[in-house]
């Protein structure tokens, strides 16, 4: 029997359950199933509305959607639900929950479709874990009116068309939930299950030097099969903390991961050299420093995460940004090359960088243009140095810019263009400096930007929306 010939109560069962992915081309297959659908149209308008770009929040009136707990039992009443969300903002999963009267789930003995939901799951099954132990700390964390780990983690079960996740501020893993999240991936990369779609990650923790994201915590997400790009801020990965480190000890390789944001972190040599060591197409990293209050080290060694950053992924990276947001101790002396990027087109550095060098070298003979040489490879069209402009910075532009006419052509001669920090603030000597830097490379067509704050804004970036 033809589809159009099928009575109507069936008919409109059938289009019922092509919502959302396939309801529009549906419509579209004959007069007659485009009238059944139209009955179907604003539940769908209002649906995808409402969940396409989803964020928790809480109303004066009407349904409150403020926790992991309150979508899990949406869905479980009306699975089509899960189905709509394209972008998951959970950043501030049960912020609204002391504002609100005390909620419950059903209990086990008390059955329903959200016990159901936990007792049906492959992903507890396939994790080996005790659906009733689960639910029950599930169910304890709600009656609480607390964050609930173990709600947030299931909740991500039932979202098989998301593409850009963005986890809650409270996110803290455990024992249970890494099994469920190893579930999780295992089954994404095996059928278009949950989260087999996301392209997006993004850790919700504040900037703030009390606050962390361990970068383990990201490794299973960044291993899902069709992770792009990642933005992790206050991420912490450190040799002397090594539970912190993204991908020790685990068999995970984000194989497709190109783009790495990793904003106000707190990542020494070995922690860096870790999770590139497992991000074998990654493109674009933007690092910039952060120093955090429970940090064992407070001073920070640049040159040996640039080396880290240069041994690790120089073959295949094409944009880099090195910063330093907020620094609490200070630069550990040494020198850094970034002769061995082979494709970078893209270069950010503060000139912290290029003092240290300076200062390596102080005590030797050495070419005047040695610096620009090891700090500045050939194929690079995009560059730019941060500075406040002070600490003598001068001699570092001084010492990369002192014989650009010689050496564009042979060197340098994909440069095309140049930023440059140069605040109101900077010593007067920095900023005649910067002017010589402007008319120098006129001379060869290069443009330069001269920046008004030490920000590392100025680039389009892989990866950033």
């Amino acid at each position: 029997m033809m589809l159009t010939q099928l009575p109507n109560e069936i008919l409109d069962n059938i289009i019922k359950h092509t919502l959302p992915e396939g309801f529009e081309s549906v419509g579209l297959t004959c007069k007659r199933i485009y009238a059944r659908c139209t009955t179907f149209i604003n539940r769908h308008r209002e649906l995808r509305s409402r969940f396409h770009t989803f964020g928790y929040y809480l109303r004066p009136y009407g349904l409150n959607l403020t926790s992991a707990s309150d979508m899990i039992m949406l869905i479980a009443n009306e699975p089509v639900v899960a189905h709509y969300i394209r972008t998951a903002t959970f950043e501030t999963d049960s912020r609204f929950l002391l504002r609100q009267r005390p909620k419950s789930v059903p209990s086990i003995a008390d059955g329903g479709a959200v016990v159901e939901l936990f007792a049906n799951s492959t992903y507890l099954k396939q994790a080996n874990l005790d659906w009733k132990e689960y639910y029950t700390t599930f169910e304890e964390d709600v009656r609480e009116r607390r964050y609930s780990q173990h709600g947030g983690a299931f909740l991500l079960t039932l979202l098989p068309n998301i593409e850009k996740l963005i986890i809650p501020r409270s996110w803290k893993p455990n024992d249970a939930t890494d099994k469920l999240l190893d579930a999780i991936v295992d089954k994404a990369k095996q059928s278009t299950s949950s989260l087999a779609s996301v392209t997006r990650f993004e850790g919700a923790v504040s900037l703030c030097t009390e606050e962390r994201f361990d970068l383990r915590w990201a490794s299973p997400f960044l291993a899902l099969p069709h992770m792009r790009s990642f933005r992790g801020p206050s991420c912490f990965a450190l040799e002397g903390i090594p539970r912190s480190l993204a991908f020790r000890d685990s068999h995970r390789i984000a194989e497709t991961l190109q783009a790495a944001h990793l904003v106000s972190c707190c990542i020494d040599e070995v922690g860096i050299a870790d999770f590139l060591r497992h991000t074998p197409s990654l493109k674009t990293l933007r690092y910039w420093h952060g120093t955090k209050n429970d940090s064992p080290v407070q001073d920070w060694d640049i040159c040996k995460f640039v080396k880290a950053v240069e041994r690790e992924a120089g073959s295949h990276l094409v944009q880099l940004s090195v910063a330093i947001r907020e620094l609490h101790g200070s630069i550990v002396p040494g020198q850094a090359s970034i002769r061995g990027f082979q494709r970078l087109k893209t270069l950010e550095i503060p000139l912290e960088l290029v003092m240290c060098n300076i200062a390596a070298t102080a005590s030797h003979t050495i070419n005047p243009s040695e610096p620009l040489v090891d700090l500045i490879p050939t194929s690079v069209a995009q560059l730019s140095l941060i500075s406040k402009g002070t600490d003598h910075h001068e001699e570092a532009l001084d010492a990369l810019f002192r014989h650009f006419r010689s050496t564009h052509d042979s060197q340098l001669s994909a440069l095309q263009e140049i930023h440059i920090s140069c605040p109101n603030s900077a010593d007067d000597i920095y900023k005649n400096q910067c002017d010589r830097v402007v008319k120098e490379a006129s001379d060869k067509s290069v443009v330069v930007h001269l920046k008004p704050f030490p920000s590392t804004y100025g680039f389009l970036w892989d990866g950033e929306p």
